[in-house]
């Protein structure tokens, strides 16, 4: 009897002091290196990601065209606004993909004109940290079309991503 109550009693200590619930999925689960390597890299925003967002968001804003200028991946702004939030907010790729397509007859144009002036790669730029979720990313450049100009792109933490939040050139 004694040794049932000393094993019942270990039992709950270890339930009861465990500072979560023991579930089937915190039970020795392995992560590989690779996995925490992604992990950590989600923790603080670095110049390379930021980068590979800046270049992955104006990248889907270029999409193939025919020679009228209908979009040939996308049908529709909501269907090209759904993919670019993989890498910025709902209010930054509304207002990009607005203002650089429309919709005519169920199928979806590019409007002709320059995109707007954006990080050049290549190019050296500041990441600066404002807390442990937003960072900036500043570049001055100077190009033919838009003479010197500075960009600054706004980097949010989302549900554990990172995403551009705005763009401001000056």
């Amino acid at each position: 009897m004694r040794y049932y109550a000393t094993s019942f009693l270990i039992v709950m200590l270890a339930i009861f002091a465990s500072p979560s619930p023991l579930t089937e999925s915190s039970v020795m689960k392995e992560t590989s290196f690779a996995e925490q390597s992604a992990q950590a890299e989600e923790v603080s925003l670095t110049k390379a990601k930021a980068l590979q967002l800046s270049q992955e968001f104006i990248n889907k804003l270029q999409t193939k065209t025919d020679s009228q200028y209908r979009v040939k991946d996308y049908s529709s702004k909501s269907e090209l606004i759904k993919d670019v939030r993989h890498v910025a907010s709902k209010q930054m790729a509304s207002d990009y993909v607005n203002g650089l397509f429309e919709e005519k007859k169920g199928k979806l144009y590019v409007v002709p004109a320059d995109l707007p002036p954006w990080v050049e790669k290549g190019q050296n730029f500041e990441l600066k940290k404002l807390s442990e979720s937003s960072y900036h990313l500043v570049q001055h450049n100077k190009s033919d079309l838009y003479g010197e100009y500075s960009i600054t792109l706004g980097f949010e933490k989302v549900n554990s991503h990172w995403v551009i939040t705005f763009a401001s050139i000056s």
